[in-house]
Formats: C-alpha cells, sequence, structure tokens
C-alpha cells in the first residue's frame, strides 16, 4: 500500500500510526493474503481484538452518558451501537472499503462495498489503533468515528427470520422461502447470496455462511415490509 493512501486513511479518521505496517494489516481482507502469501497478516487477529475494545468502549460511554438507564435499555443500545450494519455505515462514512486489499475475486464481487468486509475492517482498524496507541487513542476514535447515540441508530432485530414467518403467518402468505442464489470463493472465504421470498415479494441477503445470508435476506424483508406496514 502507498504511503499516500496511508495518509488519506489516517487524515479522515484523525489519527496516525506509528507502526503502519498494523494500519495494513487492519486493511488487508484474508482473501488478498491467501492470493499474495508474502503479506504480514490479514486483518482477522486484529478484528478479535477490535472486537472486544468495541464492546468495551460501548458499555464505557453509554453508562457515562445514561447514568439513569437500566440494564436492560444498555443492552439494547449497546447493540444498536455495535450492530453489524451500524459498523458498516460508519466504515462507509470515512470511504474504508476504497482502502481494503482484496483477493482479485473478492474485489470484482464488490467485496469493497459488502457490509461483512466493511464491519470487520473497522473493527481491525479499532483493534490496531488500540496496539498502536493504546486506549486513549482508541477511544478518541470509537467517540469520534464510531459511536452513534440511540437516537441515529436504526432499531435492532434480534430475530428477522422469526419476526418475518410470524408476518407471513399473519398476512396468509405462504412461509418464507429461502434459496441459495450463489455460493463462491475458496473454502476460507466463502460467500453465499441467498434470496428470500414473501408473497410477491423478494429480498437478497449476502453473508459469510448460508445462515447468515438467510438472514441479512430476512432482515432487509422486515425493514422494508413490517416495520413501514
Amino acid at each position: 500500500m502507498k504511503q499516500r493512501a496511508f495518509k488519506t486513511l489516517e487524515k479522515r479518521i484523525r489519527y496516525r500510526f506509528k507502526k503502519p505496517a498494523l494500519l495494513e494489516a487492519a486493511l488487508t481482507h484474508p482473501s488478498f493474503r491467501y492470493e499474495n502469501p508474502d503479506a504480514a497478516a490479514d486483518n482477522q487477529r486484529l478484528e478479535f481484538l477490535g472486537d472486544a475494545v468495541l464492546g468495551l468502549l460501548a458499555a464505557d460511554i453509554l453508562m457515562t452518558r445514561n447514568p439513569q438507564a437500566a440494564e436492560g435499555e444498555l443492552t439494547k443500545l449497546k447493540s444498536a451501537v455495535t450492530s453489524g450494519s451500524a459498523l458498516a455505515a460508519k466504515a462507509r462514512l470515512i470511504g474504508l472499503g476504497e482502502h481494503l486489499r482484496l483477493g482479485k475475486g473478492e474485489a470484482a464481487s464488490g467485496g469493497a462495498d459488502r457490509g461483512s468486509n466493511l464491519e470487520d475492517a473497522l473493527e481491525a482498524l479499532l483493534g490496531a489503533i488500540w496496539l498502536d496507541g493504546g486506549l486513549k487513542a482508541a477511544r478518541k476514535f470509537f467517540e469520534n468515528t464510531v459511536f452513534q447515540s440511540a437516537e441515529n441508530s436504526e432499531p435492532v432485530i434480534d430475530n428477522p427470520k422469526g419476526m418475518l414467518q410470524e408476518y407471513a403467518q399473519k398476512k396468509g402468505y405462504p412461509v418464507p422461502d429461502y434459496q441459495v442464489l450463489e455460493a463462491s470463493g475458496p473454502d476460507h472465504a466463502r460467500r453465499y447470496c441467498v434470496e428470500v421470498t414473501v408473497s410477491t415479494y423478494a429480498f437478497r441477503g449476502e453473508g459469510t455462511s448460508r445462515r447468515e445470508a438467510e438472514k441479512m435476506a430476512a432482515e432487509k424483508a422486515v425493514k422494508c415490509m413490517i416495520q413501514k406496514d
């Protein structure tokens, strides 16, 4: 990755890495490393760390900003802040996708704007900042880039497939039908595209497993059909 690309992203996130290799790793998708064995690392380990840091910072800030909130309310707020769709949206705002290092197949299939890739990369970036600059730097990045208040968060859908099935039954529609349209990629980075049909409506979702793709398709259906009904 060119140094100019580093500087562009660092300017957007308002953080300059002391160890640029951490930033490069955070932006490296496993598919790129699979095709380029000489690549030092991909972002999976940093994603693991970033996920933990994300939960810690979200809980800490929500506790501070909502001193009267009960545990149940805080849990819902935390789920909204740390949901995959929320993280992917924040990643798009900082243009993270354009900096991802992807394998040729993943890039050709739209991987730079795939929600799961963006979510993983943002978590990896948070983990990289934690390692590079510590708690203070990670918290600043989280507050400036990741955190969103409950007022600006989309409602969390805990069980979209269940909600969709109940809705279909209520309306007298047949049971939602899920079909795998495509399964692609190597074993270490499989991608599934699933379409769910509800009456005359159809919605598609993608994920790293059939189950995840079905959930994403159902979530789209819920948002379009139930929440706007």
